[in-house]
């Protein structure tokens, strides 16, 4: 089982627990799948999810969003983050009446992971070494945004305050946002709704269809959007691919019936498309 222990949720966190909370999806084109994938983490955690909007790749475009879905808890926006065009920055700057101010966090790291980049494809160390002007807006953020490092991409993601309100910006690739929201956007949503517990596991079948087990898993979290299911590329048997399923909840007793129900709906689902559990 995986916790979360009270002492490590962000500072900016001192503040009553709620028992109800909302938030809002917001996806720039092309981000689409990764914006899917933010809202139905959110439901599972507890959110009322008010909203999953698509967006054009403008500034504009992205202020005008999110000065009209303020009123939830919890802001989430997708992609519109790239080399040489940053509109989720600029957007979500302007709706709070931020600045935007080069940051050094966001700099370091984006350097770094173009330096990483840069050697692989030199096959060493060699020849002048420097970070081409149009990677600036990936370091050039609202101010006071905290920096979300993204372990698989140059753009980094940010989280923003914003009175009571939380105002997160991620990448376009699902394949970014669910490592970046699992590792530090996580403590964030959860401690506003004292949803502290959480356990993973992996239900394994008898099948290396992963389109089939994206379905079935889509199907288990509209049916029950209390749990979160994905299929995870790196989690496979001698046998077949898995469901990864993750539940939250306040406290151990409800965290151990959550667990047992979700496992047997899983199964289940898996047993009427034909599909036998490893």
């Amino acid at each position: 089982m995986k916790y979360s222990a009270e002492g490590a949720f962000p500072e900016i966190f001192k503040r009553q627990v709620r028992d109800e909370a909302k938030a809002a999806v917001i996806g720039i084109v092309g981000s689409e799948e990764a914006a899917a994938w933010v809202a139905r983490r959110l439901r599972a955690i507890g959110y009322t999810v008010t909203g999953l909007h698509v967006v054009a790749a403008t500034g504009s475009g992205v202020e005008e969003c999110v000065r009209s879905e303020l009123e939830n808890d919890v802001l989430v926006i997708t992609g519109g983050v790239e080399p040489g065009f940053a509109p989720a920055f600029e957007g979500v700057a302007a709706a709070l009446g931020r600045k935007l101010v080069r940051n050094d966090e966001a700099r370091r790291l984006v350097e770094e992971h173009y330096y990483m980049a840069y050697r692989e494809q030199q096959g060493g160390p060699g020849g002048e070494f420097r970070v081409p002007r149009e990677f600036e807006v990936l370091y050039t953020l609202p101010d006071e945004a905290r920096v979300i490092p993204n372990p698989r991409g140059f753009a980094p993601g940010i989280i923003l305050e914003e009175g009571d309100k939380i105002v997160v910006c991620l990448p376009t690739s699902v394949a970014e946002v669910s490592d970046m929201f699992e590792d530090d956007v996580d403590p964030y949503v959860r401690r506003l709704l004292g949803v502290s517990l959480s356990v993973t596991v992996n239900v394994m079948a008898r099948t290396w269809d992963r389109k089939l087990l994206d379905l079935i898993a889509e199907e288990v979290a509209k049916s029950n959007p209390w749990i979160f299911t994905q299929v995870k590329q790196n989690v496979f048997s001698k046998e077949g691919r898995a469901i990864t399923l993750t539940v939250f909840a306040r406290a151990p007793e409800e965290l151990s019936r959550k667990l047992e129900s979700a496992v047997k709906i899983v199964e289940e689902a898996l047993l009427a498309k034909g599909i036998e559990k490893a």
